[in-house]
């Protein structure tokens, strides 16, 4: 197994509060955000992400700059220009599912000495302006692998007509892309079936990236690549509490996955074994998150021992 050493990772996006209000517990304030929910995810994997964000300097900024040091992410300078911390209301169904009203301020801070080996970003970050037109700029330009997740908002987004052209330019520029069924049928609504689902992602494998994930909730995952394709069922083991945050945990163990195999090694992603134990990590890592409340992903301690149980069948497997 080739073990990436000292990758530099730099997540972009929006951080903001999530103001979560459940069917039967009192209002939490918790740190949230896609692009920071897989920095974190990253950071207790042990990764030391760095994150280009926007926040304020309120008593909601210190909430995200406390966890983010708790959780080994380091904040790039500049990031706490906004006039005001963003927040997004979720009100907690029965069932466990989130469902966000936003309250966004993004723009794009300012990137210096840094050059990263891996970049991530998606969802708000890759649509809001001001911050949106340069993030794809970077996207298209750089020369490190590029992860991407459109995590969609549907309620700030607009209508898919307006977004699904500008979505399928940072897929075309990406290495590995991962998508919810949600987010899939909401951009492309003919493709509500399972077939056509993994048909739009095919279409998305065409334009540039070695893999393509679709996930799909209890479901599972199912990852395409040019050669392969290898599905992995959802890890229920631990029960659910909530959904928050589970994509993007599920994100962080794709990335986790990328590094340890290293990125600048595409060929690894025609290889079906490789993909089966990347996949199975990161259903495990984002079961453990849905079995607690709100975006919580597990710290490396927690589920070494499962970890290296998904490295130990690959190597078996692969002989």
């Amino acid at each position: 197994m080739i073990e990436a050493m000292d990758h530099t990772i730099l997540v972009i996006g929006e951080s903001l509060i999530d103001i979560v209000r459940g069917t039967r517990e009192e209002t939490r304030f918790l740190p949230g955000g896609s692009p920071l929910n897989v920095a974190v995810g990253l950071g207790r994997l042990g990764r030391h992400p760095r994150l280009a964000t926007w926040f304020g300097t309120d008593e909601l900024g210190e909430l995200i700059t406390a966890h983010c040091e708790e959780s080994q992410v380091e904040i790039l300078p500049g990031c706490d220009g906004a006039e005001r911390t963003s927040t997004a209301e979720a009100t907690i169904d029965d069932d466990g599912h989130a469902n966000y009203v936003f309250d966004i301020d993004w723009q794009m801070p300012p990137i210096r000495d840094t050059n990263p080996a891996l970049i991530h970003t998606g969802s708000i970050a890759a649509l809001m302006e001001p911050g949106a037109t340069q993030v794809l700029e970077l996207i298209e330009s750089t020369s490190a692998f590029v992860t991407f997740d459109p995590n969609c908002r549907p309620t700030i987004m607009g209508s898919p007509d307006r977004v699904r052209a500008l979505f399928e330019r940072y897929v075309a520029a990406s290495d590995v892309v991962k998508v919810s069924d949600e987010d899939l049928t909401w951009l492309y609504p003919e493709s509500a079936t399972e077939r056509g689902m993994v048909e739009q992602c095919e279409r998305w494998l065409a334009m540039g990236p070695d893999v393509v994930v679709l996930t799909q909730a209890s479901l599972g995952a199912v990852a395409l690549t040019h050669s392969e394709t290898v599905r992995m069922p959802a890890d229920t083991s631990r029960g659910l509490k909530d959904t928050v945050g589970a994509g993007d945990s599920f994100m962080a163990g794709l990335i986790n996955g990328i590094l340890r195999w290293g990125p600048e090694h595409n060929g690894i992603y025609a290889d079906q074994d490789v993909i089966t134990e990347i996949l199975a990590e990161s259903a495990l890592i984002s079961g453990v998150t849905v079995s607690r409340a709100g975006a919580n992903p597990p710290w490396f301690s927690e589920i070494a021992d499962d970890l290296i149980a998904c490295q130990e069948f690959s190597n078996r497997t692969r002989g």
